[in-house]
């Protein structure tokens, strides 16, 4: 049991004494003019639907076959 607890201290107090990481991003002010602001543009959500009528099953081999892009015989 000491044994546990001290293996769970000593990690805990030697971070303890660790330097502090550098600041990766620089400080984000969203009041601050200086920043910009980008640009937006308005993009369609549905601009490629198109409407789709659902089919009876088919047999798999052959839709597989004909999606392939190998040719027939050549393996995968």
């Amino acid at each position: 049991m000491k044994l546990a607890f001290v293996a769970v201290l000593a990690p805990l107090s030697v971070t303890a004494c660790a330097a502090t990481p550098p600041v990766a991003l620089p400080a984000y002010n969203a009041a601050d003019p200086a920043m910009g602001v980008r640009e937006t543009s308005y993009r369609p959500v549905v601009a490629d639907y198109y409407h789709r009528q659902p089919v009876g099953p088919q047999d798999w081999r052959r839709l597989n076959e004909r999606l392939s892009p190998a040719s027939k015989g050549a393996g995968s």
